[in-house]
């Protein structure tokens, strides 16, 4: 008797795991582009609204604290430690695998738009440096003070005062925060996740809206921002930046990938 009861004690847990909801993911992948045409650092040639010619060397930014909305109206919201930083990932142009991000732990069910910070927490731009995506080695964090770097947009153009032509944004910091709540529906269709489907949410994002969507910005005039006064305007640009391009679903392999 006293046998059986060590063995059905020895087999709770794997009863209990079987019970258990199985966790399932969503995939956002992101394309970045300028009007309609794909981003090529240091090689492309665009044009902003105010018809000034500029190329993109560098762009980088931090999407925070993403959270998936049901068609209920309610949020599947991930919970992460204190202590972690998983909820932060820096995007990297330069780095095709930082444009696609995984939201883990996602119950199973139909959602109809996505929400995400576009820079950095309060909480987390004044507690220091950290590690992960918010390691000062990332080259995003200013001082202690200061906090982090929430966007950095940097090229040349010809319209640029500044020597070698070069313009440089760095948007971060500020009171109230320059960091952007970026909401996206889904619109018509809806992401379904499933234990047998994973969906992946196409994110555009145009780079040629953070100088030319709310605040038309001229180079001539501002070659360089690197205060949150002078970069507020690139700010509000900023969150237009984003649309939903396309969804999709494709079956999950063995193992939940």
């Amino acid at each position: 008797m006293k046998r059986a009861a060590l063995l059905i004690l020895a087999m709770l847990p794997g009863l209990a795991a079987c019970g258990r909801a199985p966790e399932l993911d969503a995939e956002i992948d992101i394309s970045h582009v300028v009007g309609g045409e794909p981003l090529r650092l240091d090689e492309g040639h665009y044009r902003n609204a105010a018809g000034e010619e500029f190329t993109v060397g560098r762009l980088r930014y931090y999407l925070s604290l993403p959270r998936l909305r049901r068609a209920d109206g309610s949020w599947f919201e991930p919970r992460y430690p204190a202590e972690s930083v998983d909820a932060y990932h820096l995007v990297d142009e330069a780095k095709a695998d930082s444009r696609r991000l995984r939201i883990g732990g996602v119950p199973a069910g139909e959602y109809v738009g996505i929400e995400f910070l576009l820079g950095v927490d309060d909480a987390r731009n004044h507690g220091g440096a950290q590690t992960g995506a918010l390691d000062p080695a990332r080259g995003m964090f200013w001082t202690w003070k200061s906090g982090y770097i929430f966007l950095v947009l940097e090229g040349t153009s010809p319209e640029s005062p500044a020597p070698g032509g070069r313009y440089s944004y760095h948007l971060g910091g500020g009171e109230p925060s320059l960091a952007r709540r970026v909401y996206l529906p889904f619109g018509e269709r809806s992401i379904r996740v499933e234990e047998r489907v994973k969906p992946t949410v196409h994110l555009a994002v145009d780079v040629g809206a953070l100088l030319s969507a709310v605040n038309p910005v001229r180079i001539a005039q501002l070659p360089e921002a690197m205060d949150p006064v002078a970069a507020r305007p690139l700010a509000d640009n900023a969150a237009a930046m984003f649309r939903v391009d396309h969804l999709h679903h494709e079956p999950r392999r063995r193992g939940g990938g």
